[in-house]
């Protein structure tokens, strides 16, 4: 398929991302994200919760190369002239490369983030737009900052 000309690689993709975005598979997603929730709650102990967390993080990081989210199209009406863009950051803790996409103005935006410093997938990732001409700007490197959340059965401390 990676030979394959990008108009053919694009509808093969389009088609994945419809079967998984279809009711049943979304119902049995969450309903595995439920189950897992409900087993790491029935643990006794922070302790042997976060063990099993770390477990299940390093067991989905050993499953995944990389986790391609479309947080969908912006609709801001009037306003959506003025916007040039906007990002969805997310933390890539338990993917190794996590992209983001997002849509507005008829632009596309990709958040690329890793957990790791090497630059390698990044140029590789560059390299496609490149091979096919399809124009593209950067914007620099920003460290990620997000909320501090914290995990329900994890107790602050005071």
């Amino acid at each position: 398929m990676r030979n394959w000309p990008l108009e053919k690689q694009a509808t093969v993709y389009r088609g994945m991302v419809f079967l998984q975005t279809m009711d049943e598979r979304v119902l049995e997603g969450m309903t595995y994200i439920n189950r897992n929730t409900r087993r790491l709650l029935s643990i006794d102990s922070d302790e042997a919760r976060a063990a099993e967390a770390k477990k299940n993080s390093d067991d989905l990081k050993r499953a995944l190369t990389a986790t391609v989210s479309y947080v969908g199209q912006g609709n801001m009406g009037d306003a959506e002239q003025y916007i040039r863009d906007f990002h969805a950051w997310a933390n890539a803790m338990n993917e190794n490369i996590l992209i983001e996409v997002s849509a507005i103005n008829g632009r596309f935006i990709l958040d690329f983030s890793q957990n790791f410093s090497s630059p390698i997938y990044w140029k590789a990732f560059l390299g496609q737009p490149e091979e096919n001409g399809i124009p593209y700007e950067t914007q620099p490197a920003v460290p990620l900052r997000l909320p501090e959340i914290h995990l329900p059965w994890i107790r602050k401390r005071t």
